[in-house]
């Protein structure tokens, strides 16, 4: 498709550049003006004083990628209206991540959220979370880079090279110079534009195509209104139960057990408002996840006599929503622009909340614990100094393998919901053995994160290998002025993909037996992961004598005092003693007794960690006569 960007769009794409990678030099420039130097907190964690408002848009853009605004339309395109029913389970995981595990990672006054897995169980579970972490966001943001520039690349003519190497460059100059106060007030800027894009390609489509009634009416007419499929089945690839409590587990996994969002809480000076921070994002996030669908359904509506895949307009559904823009918004000047300055603006916020997440995690859970072990350690400018060079490396290396990202498959959204769920799922059942179950030791959690993580990626591997049928609603051809057929898509996909296909594109398999796992539904792969993990940590610590050591109270969750606070002391006291005999473990020097479990925690909490202390090593807390779990590693 021939490029139709006219000087005002290109005008408006470059600005949205310029402005980030402004932001970026504005807080390169503050420093120097500054008498004070920059440390690697104030780089990292934004000097842990940054207001509600930017945090809470930062939250919202984190969640925003260019893979949403992509893979979203397209997932409603293709499969109907079901997916929106993951909006529900922020119901679930905004309480849950504001009440449990935002304050007691806030409190502890940690820089990374990894930090808490050595002073739990020991520093090879902290190094084994830490390059699943780097390793998972590396790749997420290679895609996230890449997937907006292939895009782009089809409708506008721009060279691939260029989009990946320009925008990649400047994401990486803005985070890794301006640190994280840019990041955010980054985010802040960007998410009004992805917004604003989205309503302006919503209101204009809907125009074309006779109203937004209109656009409702033919998708109830295509059998895109599908909200309630309540199939118990695993295996069916989109369920209300797969939807609302498969994400939720995957949504927790993110928000209560990932770097990127654990970073953006503890960057708020206390917890109170870093939960307003993190309430307020919930209702921008449920209208960003309603844009992008009734954006599915404009599409819809615009297409669905002509599909453009199957009529060979473009090479990927995920082309769609450009496809969209520049075929019936084209010719407004100025709309182009909004719309790739919108999919770069999801890009760019997502990129720079990701880069400056494995930034803190490579400095605070590799580098500096390597150095520890040699007892070597750096003076702060050495280690803002050392955080800008890892942010840059960290950008040239998603850069790289941006341009290698090609071999994936289509359904980018599917596909980055399974990554996501491979990785995330391991890191939080270890989260959850290490704050609710304090029988848990070091064998139990290395070896439950190594299996899950295994097992899931078998699944998710398996599932690719196999081919899985995704049953995919009917799309149509007979509006096109060469084709008059109506096909689906999985049919065009399978007739490419296998060569042994009968004449209508379907392959006959069976898929009984062990193949059945290969369907589970990507929604399910967090909640599979978690529960692997946590069975099989538990049983491990169980044949290897669970925890004979101390468990420092400040690592456990108070579980008793928190679920059972309606209930007189007594029982409080009694659940409380049969607790610690049944798992049998002890508390260490801050051991609290049965009837102090809820005041001793409350106080805690209201005291201010400092982050030196916060950040001391087991080594150094036992030279200094505190008793943490006290376990070596076990490998």
């Amino acid at each position: 498709m021939a490029a139709t960007f006219s000087i005002l769009d290109y005008c408006i794409f470059i600005g949205l550049l310029a402005a980030s990678a402004l932001i970026g030099v504005y807080y390169v420039l503050k420093e120097k003006w500054q008498a004070r130097k920059a440390t690697a907190d104030d780089i990292l964690m934004g000097g842990r004083e940054m207001g509600i408002f930017p945090v809470a848009m930062s939250l919202i853009a984190s969640y925003m990628s260019a893979i949403t605004v992509l893979g979203i339309p397209t997932e409603i395109y293709l499969f109907g209206t079901g997916y929106w029913m993951v909006a529900l389970a922020g119901i679930l995981t905004y309480p849950v991540t504001c009440h449990i595990f935002l304050p007691f990672f806030h409190d502890m006054g940690l820089s990374s959220a990894y930090q808490y897995l050595e002073l739990r169980f020991c520093r090879t579970a902290r190094y084994l979370a830490s390059v699943i972490f780097t390793i998972e966001m590396l790749l997420y943001m290679a895609v996230v880079l890449y997937a907006p520039s292939l895009a782009l690349n089809q409708v506008t003519g721009l060279p691939l090279w260029v989009s990946i190497v320009t925008v990649g460059s400047v994401v990486t100059f803005y985070t890794s110079m301006g640190g994280l106060r840019a990041v955010l007030w980054t985010d802040t800027f960007q998410t009004f534009i992805v917004i604003g894009g989205l309503i302006a390609l919503i209101v204009i489509g809907c125009q074309k195509v006779g109203g937004l009634a209109h656009v409702w009416q033919v998708a109830e007419l295509g059998e895109r209104i599908n909200f309630l499929n309540f199939d118990p089945s695993p295996f069916t690839r989109l369920t209300v139960w797969g939807a609302v409590f498969g994400s939720f587990i995957g949504q927790l996994t993110i928000y209560g057990a990932n770097q990127t969002m654990l970073q953006r809480y503890m960057s708020i000076k206390n917890v109170r408002n870093s939960q307003i921070a993190l309430y307020i994002s919930l209702p921008a996030t449920f209208l960003l996840i309603s844009l992008v669908c009734l954006t599915g359904l404009v599409i819809y509506a615009t297409y669905r006599s002509c599909d453009p895949l199957l009529n060979g307009q473009i090479i990927s559904n995920d082309q769609l929503l450009p496809f969209l823009a520049m075929d019936t918004l084209g010719q407004i000047k100025g709309v182009p622009g909004l719309f790739v300055a919108c999919i770069f603006a999801a890009a760019l916020s997502s990129i720079s909340s990701c880069l400056n997440a494995t930034s803190i995690t490579l400095l605070e859970d590799i580098i500096k614990p390597c150095l520890e072990t040699c007892k070597k350690s750096m003076s702060p400018p050495t280690e803002a100094w050392l955080a800008k060079l890892l942010g840059v490396i960290g950008g040239g290396i998603v850069i790289g393998l941006a341009f290698l990202s090609s071999i994936l498959g289509n359904t980018v959204l599917q596909i980055m919901i399974t990554a996501l769920g491979m990785a995330g799922g391991p890191l939080l059942g270890l989260f959850l053995l290490g704050m609710f179950c304090p029988g848990c030791n070091s064998k139990g959690a290395i070896t439950a994160t190594i299996i899950s993580t295994a097992a899931t990626f078998w699944i998710a591997i398996g599932s690719f290998v196999t081919h899985a049928p995704q049953p995919v609603l009917p799309l149509s051809t007979s509006g096109c002025a060469v084709h008059n057929e109506t096909l689906t898509y999985s049919q065009l996909n399978l007739s490419m993909a296998i060569p042994h296909a009968d004449e209508h594109g379907v392959v006959e398999e069976d898929w009984t037996g062990i193949k059945l796992i290969y369907r589970l539904s990507f929604l399910w792969y967090p909640t599979v992961s978690v529960g692997v993990s946590i069975v099989t940590g538990v049983i491990v610590s169980w044949f290897t004598c669970w925890n004979g050591h101390h468990v420092d109270a400040r690592y456990i969750y108070p579980i008793c005092g928190t679920l059972c606070c309606c209930l007189p002391k007594c029982l409080v006291n009694r659940c409380y003693g049969s607790y610690q005999r049944v798992l049998g473990f002890s508390l260490g020097d801050n051991e609290i007794g049965h009837s102090d479990e809820e005041e001793e925690v409350t106080s805690h909490r209201n005291t201010t960690s400092s982050r030196e202390n916060a950040r001391l090593i087991p080594s150094d807390i036992r030279s200094m006569g505190n008793t943490d779990s006290g376990e070596e590693s076990p490998f």
